[in-house]
């Protein structure tokens, strides 16, 4: 089902489904060859070569009456400088297109727009609306932030021009800047039928103010609902309902059907299995929520949920799928490139014992990306040289969009001989980047261009979804082991592969021909020095308005060539940034740190490869039985400081599963913590994805300073005295509740730093190292305080706190040296719904 837009007359003739007639485009053709016409001449060929202008620009005059009919009450009180009413506007705008269609060609349309300074080399289909536009309303302006040419696109004016070298101008606006100066009229014109009616628009006091209608993106939809979404069908009623539209009991006479994806995996409801029968479209709840956030009604199509399950629809692009399908297809996708040595998996040529070449100290393999949303562009790119036994040599190139395998240029070639092949390997770097390869590749020396992809700089060795313990591996690797059972079992889960694919997963950063969590210290520094240049940029901007978006938008598209994924898309705030930005660059850094510690498992189990990790691991981890003090000291403050987790309207409580006592060799030892003053036990959130580098290297600090909880204190390890706060961090999916939570020694100093709001600045905390307590809205009742090992622990239930107005839920801690911090023990829990409720079915 396609869906029905109305759009505004001034803004919506850029991208209609228009087509030049023959005669028309062979007119305009021959016409630019001709010499000037006299007078009269050119007024006889102006009526007879504007006859399919004319046809251009009936989707002009009907988009004035469908904005007519889309008027309100109140649009009618709204009056411009020159006391017209938006429906005298409407009018005026229809016949000026009417004369001007039937009095002007489209070589005269463009000899208009290069009078003003307009681009007048786009299509004829272009011309016609934006020499409307520019005679009705006045010249566009250049864009306010990069200084390109705005363009009239469907319901918009955007810019496609250059914003930084790695990102186009994503500008848009529905009232875009016009120049203040009479609109100039070429000599062609001046004796037309329409001069009189141009001359009147010339002057910028008489243009009237460009009209943009608000318009309800869901009008005139019928929108169904079912099964248990992230928020109540109630909610979603009054979304639809302010939004133009309307929510229908059944399916029959509906536009689509919303549910979400978990619904066709409990078998379905009887709403999901007649609209498909019907071929309604079935869509995930995403696309309620954009089409409401973006104003206008999205694709239908690219939200399908149902589809994905037919025989037609299996081919669909990773990037279109629901983010739960797509995570079902990656989840179990083969890594196709491995790191530095791994030849391609698409090329089948490492089952003949194929082999990157390497010359001269340098590996034949690079792999690159490009996310610009403002070009449309999310590209990857794979090139490597690949020797086998028997001698030959092949090439192998692979580039396309990511996320999808129609849209793919691969080739794999034999060349014959090296010196050749390593020539044109250099050219085709050159061609995909626009930089030389040599410097690259030996000094990484490297320039950005626009529109170019560039290098994802792989490492020499294995990545862990590779080389991690797989499926088949985990019934059979613990038999033999030497580790206590319970320690063997927690080595297992955090060798295996199934939790650093579902970390990647759930950042979509898990494309399987990229191997992200096999990359150079170099890459993991260039995507730090990312972050902080942002947060710095964001801290000293005195940018507002659409520079400031054009900020946000550069820095998204930066991070996502550096970190590609199948949905790119542009930060809104510093919270997406501290979720998907800060926090995957230190996930991505801790899988890093995860796959050199593994290596490669994947061949026999009968050697104890998880000893052998354990070994190299080079911490100490144990047991804690139940029957024990410290077994209970840990459950009692779990149990008081938990709050439940809430996803949607679902809450989610907490059990134990395990508790270990810990002491890693990198961080100080329990004794030499002891030393220190004014200690306290305190919670530790983490992914399960990051616990082997806290184990092998300590806790590190956050990675810069953003002004939401976590980051609030710059570089600093922050910890809290609440489990609830760190099970946020722990916590990984509903259909994974299985998680860590940490409990560590912090020792604040001598000096303790109390803050109630945001700082706006934590260079002075860092420089100072004082610790730092955050409070909360809520706190831990004080008179529950207890000692554990001369060590305070503020176990206590949660109340609340006199700083009601805090950004912090509860109080969190800052240490900015690791050596004041140590690892006491890890939690294992398991995370279970609770008061589960489902709206009841709609007969």
């Amino acid at each position: 089902m396609k869906v029905h837009e109305t759009r505004s007359h001034a803004y919506s003739s850029g991208n209609e489904e228009k087509v030049a007639t023959r005669k028309q485009k062979a007119e305009a053709k021959a016409s630019e060859g001709e010499s000037e016409h006299s007078p009269k001449k050119a007024k006889t060929e102006s009526e007879e070569k504007t006859r399919d202008v004319k046809k251009e620009n009936i989707g002009n005059e009907g988009r004035a009456k469908d904005v007519k009919k889309e008027k309100t009450k109140n649009d009618k009180g709204e009056e411009n400088g020159n006391e017209r009413s938006t429906e005298e506007i409407i009018a005026d705008f229809e016949k000026f297109c009417k004369e001007t269609s039937e009095h002007l060609s489209i070589k005269q349309m463009r000899e208009i727009l290069e009078a003003n300074g307009q681009d007048a080399g786009e299509s004829d289909d272009a011309v016609v609306p934006k020499c409307q536009d520019v005679l009705f309303y006045g010249p566009l302006d250049d864009c306010p932030v990069c200084g390109g040419t705005l363009k009239i696109t469907d319901r918009n004016f955007s810019c496609s021009g250059v914003y930084t070298e790695w990102s186009t101008c994503t500008f848009t606006t529905k009232d875009p800047p016009r120049r203040n100066e009479p609109t100039k009229l070429p000599d062609s014109v001046k004796d037309s039928h329409v001069t009189e009616l141009l001359k009147k628009h010339q002057d910028p006091k008489s243009r009237p103010h460009p009209v943009s209608p608000a318009e309800k993106p869901l009008k005139g939809m019928m929108i169904s609902l079912a099964g248990r979404l992230t928020r109540t069908h109630q909610y979603w009623k009054s979304k639809i309902e302010k939004a133009g539209g309307k929510v229908a009991n059944s399916v029959m006479g509906a536009s689509c059907l919303v549910v979400s994806p978990a619904e066709r995996e409990r078998g379905g409801s009887s709403k999901l299995t007649e609209a498909m029968d019907k071929g309604i479209p079935v869509v995930r709840e995403a696309w309620l929520r954009d089409s409401i956030e973006k104003e206008e009604p999205q694709p239908l199509g690219e939200y399908d949920i149902a589809s994905d399950i037919s025989v037609g629809g299996k081919g669909i692009p990773q990037y279109q799928q629901d983010p739960s399908v797509e995570a079902l297809e990656t989840i179990t996708s083969e890594l196709k490139v491995y790191g530095k040595r791994g030849v391609h998996k698409d090329t089948k040529l490492q089952g003949v014992g194929g082999q990157i070449l390497e010359e001269d100290g340098i590996l034949y393999n690079c792999a690159f990306a490009l996310s610009d949303k403002g070009a449309g562009l999310n590209e990857y790119c794979i090139m490597q040289l690949i020797t086998i036994p028997e001698g030959q040599l092949y090439m192998y190139y692979k580039k396309g969009r990511i996320g999808n395998p129609d849209e793919v240029d691969e080739k794999l070639e034999e060349r014959d001989n090296v010196d050749g092949a390593i020539q044109e390997f250099a050219k085709l770097f050159e061609g995909v980047t626009g930089n030389k390869f040599e410097p690259w590749e030996r000094e990484k020396k490297i320039q950005k261009r626009l529109r170019k992809l560039f290098p994802i700089d792989m490492d020499d060795g294995v990545e862990v979804r590779h080389g991690g313990l797989g499926l088949r591996q985990l019934g059979t690797t613990a038999l033999h082991c030497k580790l206590e059972p319970k320690v063997a079992k927690f080595m297992k889960v955090l060798c295996s592969q199934e939790i650093y694919r579902y970390a990647m997963m759930e950042m979509g950063l898990d494309f399987p021909d990229l191997p992200l969590g096999m990359v150079t210290e170099m890459h993991l520094k260039r995507c730090e020095d990312t972050l902080h240049e942002f947060a710095e940029k964001l801290r000293t901007s005195i940018e507002t308005g659409p520079k400031r978006d054009a900020l946000w938008a550069d820095f998204s598209q930066r991070m996502f060539s550096l970190l590609p994924s199948t949905r790119p898309y542009v930060f809104r705030d510093f919270t997406d940034i501290a979720d998907h930005g800060a926090a995957a660059v230190e996930t991505i850094r801790d899988i890093n740190v995860a796959s050199r510690l593994i290596g490669d498992m994947s061949g026999s189990t009968f050697d104890d490869p998880l000893f052998e990790r354990y070994k190299k691991l080079g911490c100490s981890v144990s047991p804690v039985e139940e029957d024990t003090d410290d077994y209970k000291m840990v459950a009692n403050y779990l149990q008081k400081t938990y709050e439940p987790i809430k996803v949607g309207e679902i809450s989610y409580g907490v059990s134990i599963e395990d508790i270990f006592a810990v002491e890693v060799s990198a961080g100080p030892s329990f004794d030499e913590i002891k030393k220190l003053p004014n200690k306290v036990l305190l919670w530790c959130g983490t992914r399960s994805s990051n616990l082997l580098r806290h184990l092998e290297k300590s806790f590190l600090p956050s990675l810069c300073f953003l002004p939401v909880a976590g980051y609030m204190f710059g570089r600093a390890i922050v910890c809290s005295d609440a489990a609830a706060e760190a099970a946020r961090y722990g916590f990984t999916a509903v259909d994974r509740p299985e998680g860590f939570l940490v409990l560590a020694v912090a020792s604040l100093g001598e000096q303790v730093t109390e803050l109630v709001g945001t700082p706006e600045d934590a260079a002075e905390l860092e420089e100072k190292k004082h610790g730092v307590i955050g409070r909360g809205r809520k706190k831990t009742d004080e008179s529950e305080h207890s000692l554990w090992n001369d060590v305070k622990v503020p176990c206590g239930k949660l109340v609340r706190s006199e700083h009601k107005d805090s950004p912090l839920e509860y109080n969190e801690y800052a240490v900015y040296d690791p050596q004041q911090v140590s690892i006491r023990f890890l939690v294992a829990v398991k995370f279970e719904e609770q008061d589960v409720q489902y709206d009841a079915a709609s007969p």
